[in-house]
């Protein structure tokens, strides 16, 4: 572990909710992803105590329905959030939640906590998931695998037909691609860390001759309330950032422009020339509790942001310009950033007193959603709820408009759809720890995402593992031992219905259109073994299926594959962006680590399949970037991306490029990077 995994894993461990809730759910056979946050939750205030402050600061004889009760008056309030206006208010807020977040958690654990604790027989956890847009008549390459037609998303790759920009580890590599057997490499930017400054890049977006680099920078300084000094700097600041680089000269890339909002780094979306950036910043708001007002830095609770095309200083978003949405419980900020890559305006920066967990976006509209947890005294039961955030994008700019409300959580961004200005959304009702009694929902939104339509109650004891919109339908896999396939009607929004349910063994993490009436599974195949102490559900490799939805009504698997035993992985079982999928082509590739005979791994690399509705699959090849079976367990010749620009394809591992012919499968080329 570097330096700087260690002190931003100690210092900046951010617990994210649903985690949270998975970690005492299976405490008992689970080890869980170490790189989170801590992120200190604190309460949502007393109704009473926020109609008071908002009556006396903001908003004078006006009063704030609860969020989930959507009212004329509440709608008037969400166009106008109030402000938190000076730091005295801020102190006063946050030490309100520090309160009653002691209250509830003692209740929570006391009562609804640990006695209940069952554990799941799936062996698997579920992560977020995400999907490649064909190219149009006039590209012929293949483009980033994503959710929203128009929407674009960040990756490690990005293609223009005739050169490849990879980010690999710490450096953004440009590769003249045009001649397969002879690819040049053009130039390398390396992101040098100085002034005790680390960058770490982690995607890009392309944009005709602009190349847009998202990572984080971090500054290593101490805390605010550090009494000691550290052999290191205490981790203290991370910054989301964007540069944006001009590639018109692929020899001498310049960089253009560097705008960064304080914040770990949440999600981004280009629309066109515009980026839209999201992130939170932990507040050290158990500060308030130990010290007085006076004796703090109120610096210290502004979130800070760069521009550099107003300049080179780092400025704080002053409290009068940062909004809160009553009834918010997470204390940190929401940051969001618009800019347009090709003009010369300022960024528009936003902040708002609430951290997100998930975001959604369409051409028009940002949804931004966070898990809450509240203890019903009578019940002594804890009810967890989604809240979503809507803000509405328009020429660079995101605007809050609305705030809506459903029970359950959410599992990834392909648990949200926006059609016709109704919001869907699909959820995980798993209020209580006894995972037996989870149940599953689906509920409709008007634009005041007010709930207009729902289905709640399917597939009791199970959980949702894959949802996929396409048009007035939605396609949901819930899964403990078998894998049922839900089709739901939603052309009538105010009255969704299932209309056809399938059960198979295994599971789908994630659900990719074929064509209007089939879609493609990928995910795991399981099994049911006994132990001795009970059914257990394992997993026994990967497994892609091709549905039939011709009828809704009587949903069918025509065809599955199943690939490897115990062990083997994918990262697109978590990441949607590792997929290519080209019906034109009829082909389907993703990155793969096959294992067999008790967890030896027997391949890595890209796995390469025809698909067809009247063959299914077909192995076409498989392509490692490993000149030795030795060299495999090494990351850097590990593929994790596999793209195609005419009749080539391109697998890219951290240390090399191969060009392979897409007819033939005969290696055109390749090209180590440095």
């Amino acid at each position: 572990m570097s330096k700087k995994d260690y002190i931003n894993a100690v210092n900046e461990i951010n617990v994210n909710e649903t985690l949270k809730q998975e970690t005492l759910k299976k405490a008992t056979n689970t080890k869980k992803n170490s790189k989170y946050r801590y992120n200190k939750i604190y309460p949502i205030a007393s109704l009473a105590f926020m109609c008071a402050i908002i009556m006396a600061i903001v908003l004078p004889n006006k009063s704030i329905a609860p969020i989930n009760e959507v009212t004329d008056e509440q709608t008037k309030i969400s166009q106008e959030l109030p402000k938190v206006e000076n730091f005295k208010n801020l102190y006063a807020m946050l030490n309100e939640r520090a309160e009653n977040e002691e209250k509830k958690t003692t209740k929570w654990f006391l009562n609804d906590g640990l006695e209940e604790i069952s554990v799941d027989s799936a062996t698997t956890n579920t992560r977020e998931t995400i999907n490649q847009t064909s190219p149009t008549e006039t590209d012929d390459y293949s483009k980033t695998n994503i959710q929203v037609e128009g929407v674009d998303e960040a990756d490690t790759v990005k293609t223009d037909g005739k050169y490849i920009y990879y980010l690999v580890d710490n450096t953004l590599t440009i590769t003249n691609v045009e001649n397969p057997s002879k690819m040049i490499g053009t130039a390398n930017i390396t992101f040098e860390n100085e002034n005790d400054e680390d960058f770490s890049p982690q995607e890009i977006f392309l944009n005709g001759n602009k190349v847009i680099v998202i990572g984080t920078r971090y500054e290593y300084k101490r805390r605010p309330d550090a009494d000691i000094d550290y052999i290191y700097p205490t981790y203290y600041k991370s910054f989301t950032s964007a540069k944006v680089y001009n590639v018109e000269n692929k020899e001498k890339p310049t960089l253009e422009r560097t705008v960064e909002v304080e914040g770990n780094y949440l999600s981004s979306r280009m629309i066109g020339d515009n980026i839209y950036l999201t992130s939170n910043k932990y507040i050290y708001s158990y500060l308030c509790k130990k010290y007085k007002a006076m004796e703090l830095n109120e610096d210290d609770f502004k979130p800070q942001y760069i521009d550099t095309q107003t300049g080179e200083e780092v400025k704080c978003v002053n409290f009068d310009c940062i909004y809160y949405i009553p009834e918010f419980e997470d204390t940190s900020y929401l940051n969001i950033v618009a800019f347009n890559v090709n003009k010369d305006e300022p960024a528009n920066i936003e902040s708002y007193l609430g951290a997100g967990n998930t975001t959604y976006s369409s051409t028009d509209n940002l949804y931004v959603t966070k898990l809450k947890y509240d203890y019903n005294d009578e019940t002594k039961k804890s009810n967890t709820t989604t809240q979503i955030y809507k803000f509405s994008l328009k020429d660079a700019t995101c605007t809050f408009e609305k705030t809506g409300e459903v029970p359950g959580s959410v599992l990834n961004q392909f648990s949200m759809d926006e059609k016709d200005g109704y919001f869907r959304i699909a959820t995980t009702d798993n209020s209580t720890w006894n995972s037996e009694n989870d149940t599953n929902n689906l509920y409709v939104l008007n634009e005041n995402l007010e709930t207009i339509g729902k289905i709640e109650g399917l597939a009791k004891g199970e959980r949702i593992y894959s949802v996929r919109f396409m048009g007035n339908r939605a396609y949901m896999v819930t899964f403990v031992q078998t894998d049922p396939l839900f089709v739901i009607d939603l052309a009538d929004p105010t009255n969704p219905t299932v209309l056809g349910e399938l059960k198979i063994p295994g599971y789908s993490k994630y659900l990719h259109p074929y064509d209007e009436t089939h879609l493609i599974g990928i995910g795991e195949d399981t099994e049911v073994v006994n132990y001795g102490y009970g059914d257990q559900v394992v997993t026994n490799g990967m497994k892609i299926s091709l549905f039939d939805v011709t009828d809704p009504n009587n949903p069918q698997e025509l065809y599955n594959v199943k690939i490897g035993e115990k062990g083997t992985y994918s990262e697109l079982l978590y990441n949607h962006k590792a997929l290519l999928f080209s019906k034109e082509k009829n082909i389907i590739a993703f990155p793969i680590s096959i294992t067999e005979n008790d967890y030896k791994v027997t391949f890595q690399g890209a796995i390469v399949y025809g698909v067809s509705l009247e063959k299914g699959f077909e192995l076409k090849t498989k392509i490692s970037n490993s000149a030795t079976d030795y060299d495999r367990y090494y990351s850097r010749n590990r593929v994790e991306r596999i793209i195609y620009i005419k009749d080539t394809l391109f697998t890219l591992s951290n240390g090399l490029i191969k060009a392979v012919d897409l007819n033939t499968f005969e290696t055109k080329g390749s090209i180590e990077l440095n």
